[in-house]
């Protein structure tokens, strides 16, 4: 089973070196107190790797940790090491597209800029079909339907029980490129002016007449979640791999960058009404 990180080890990861370090004591130090070897408390530390509960209640004692920090972290822990319905997945699909889901489904907003394609929460099936079809990866009809079962899976949680604020901004050339031919796309536009009538969601289209704009180098998405000490998480699908920059600038830079494509695209009402309109063309 890859190890996949998930936003509970990350808190943890930083809630440990954090108590480390405000004691002064070093990763070896911390290690030997607790029998562990100092390789794998950085790795802890990095969120690496996953820990065990009696390490976990071995380091907060360690630091000193107050009864109310070691319960509230021990809880952490515990779920921390919980799968999540993607683990099932395992060597279908790439382990960091399972980590992209595991953050998605933490989060308490998502702001998704797609420059060519409808973003994956709003796909159709005969879209998305058509999309691994015609993908980088030359996959089996048996892949591809596993695949397809993991899209539609994750959309799930704009239907749930305090669902995330998804906000996206596609350029016009997304909505314009017709994947599967005119009747899949028009049926997928129907679908995406649908969904951006949930009261969590907005869509908005960046027009062509609107020129250069900071997505042209590609798409991206930055995951916002409800504890206030967790960071945003910044994805970038790539050809390479996928990538998380976690460096401040690099982090600001994306969210900027979103604030102003979103200051540049059409207000949402006049972009479900041009989605509708180019559905009604391809009909």
């Amino acid at each position: 089973m890859p190890n996949w990180p998930t936003l509970r080890r990350r808190r943890l990861a930083r809630e440990l070196a954090n108590l480390r370090e405000s004691i002064g004591m070093t990763i070896e130090e911390a290690a030997g107190h607790t029998g562990i070897s100092p390789s794998h408390l950085s790795r802890v530390e990095r969120a690496l790797v996953g820990v065990r509960v009696p390490v976990v209640r071995a380091l907060l004692a360690t630091y000193g940790a107050s009864p109310t920090v070691t319960t509230n972290l021990v809880e952490v822990a515990q779920t921390a090491t919980q799968r999540g319905w993607w683990h099932r997945y395992a060597g279908s699909i790439p382990d960091e597209y399972a980590t992209y889901i595991g953050f998605e489904a933490d989060a308490a907003r998502i702001w998704n800029f797609e420059l060519i394609s409808i973003p994956g929460l709003m796909q159709t099936e005969g879209y998305t079909r058509s999309v691994l079809q015609g993908g980088v990866a030359r996959l089996s009809e048996e892949e591809i339907e596993r695949r397809l079962e993991v899209r539609m899976r994750r959309q799930v949680l704009l239907h749930r029980e305090g669902p995330p604020a998804l906000w996206a901004v596609l350029d016009e050339s997304a909505i314009r490129r017709q994947v599967g031919g005119p009747e899949t796309m028009a049926e997928q536009l129907n679908h995406l002016a649908a969904i951006a009538n949930l009261p969590h969601v907005d869509v908005q289209v960046l027009p062509f007449a609107a020129g250069a704009h900071p997505g042209t180098p590609g798409s991206f998405v930055v995951l916002g979640f409800a504890d206030p000490t967790d960071r945003e998480v910044v994805y970038i699908e790539t050809m390479a791999g996928d990538l998380y920059p976690e460096g401040d600038a690099d982090v600001q830079g994306a969210v900027q960058a979103f604030d102003r494509l979103r200051a540049m695209a059409l207000a949402p009402d006049e972009s479900v009404s041009m989605i509708r309109n180019v559905a009604k063309e391809l009909a």
